[in-house]
């Protein structure tokens, strides 16, 4: 009962990063995966359990980008790449988003970093 949930261009220099329903995820460096040929039965990236949910998205990055992350109800949050924990390829990961209730995440997305401002003046 597999499915794909999408493909990445990526280069030896980049990191690939998870993230699952339930709001873990992970950053793994692009080395620790091997190559396959055509009808191979890929490469395991996490360990998938009732704790950390199934995988929503993953993305190629380098350290200098933002990763949004998005639920269902519409909450968004924004990280930083370099603050996500690297960790081997067959780990679950470790909680990026406190979710509640039936909340879980929906989408994902890799953005330019950008620093944020810490005195905004709101009229």
């Amino acid at each position: 009962n597999d499915i794909c949930v999408g493909a990445e261009i990526v280069s030896e220099d980049m990191n690939i990063l998870v993230v699952t329903e339930k709001g873990y995820g992970k950053k793994t460096d692009m080395n620790e995966y091997r190559q396959t040929k055509r009808g191979s039965k890929g490469v395991k990236t996490l360990n998938i359990t009732d704790k950390n949910g199934d995988i929503i998205g993953f993305k190629s990055t380098t350290e200098e980008k933002d990763l949004m992350i998005i639920t269902n109800n519409g909450m968004i949050i924004r990280l930083s790449v370099s603050s996500i924990s690297k960790m081997g390829r067959v780990t679950q990961g470790v909680r990026l988003i406190n979710l509640k209730d039936e909340n879980l995440v929906s989408s994902i997305s890799v953005v330019e970093h950008e620093e944020l401002e810490e005195n905004l003046d709101v009229e």
